[in-house]
């Protein structure tokens, strides 16, 4: 009996896959980290989605900061009674110049 699995990608198993990358990225002379596991997506079928989105997330927390002192704002006083809920309040105030 063969064990496949439709619908999953055929090939190395994630750890072999981690162990190849360690050994590649110790000759690896590039300093672009989107663009190798761009380049090697199907090699890393499986770590390059991981790569990819922790390269994307922000390199600084001040973004973070600046949407909880808004909602602050939002919800302080009488602001909290208002018909729209936080979401929407946020997503207008962080996008007005866009909107405007």
């Amino acid at each position: 009996m063969t064990n496949t699995h439709v619908g999953k990608p055929q090939g190395p198993s994630p750890q072999d896959q981690l162990d190849k990358y360690m050994t590649e990225l110790q000759s690896y002379g590039g300093t672009n980290g989107k663009q190798f596991w761009m380049d090697r997506q199907a090699m890393y079928h499986s770590l390059a989605p991981l790569a990819l989105d922790l390269l994307s997330a922000p390199a600084s927390e001040a973004y973070v900061e600046r949407i909880f002192s808004l909602c602050g704002m939002l919800t302080a006083g009488r602001r909290n009674q208002l018909k729209k809920n936080l979401e929407m309040r946020v997503f207008l105030k962080l996008n007005n110049s866009i909107i405007s």
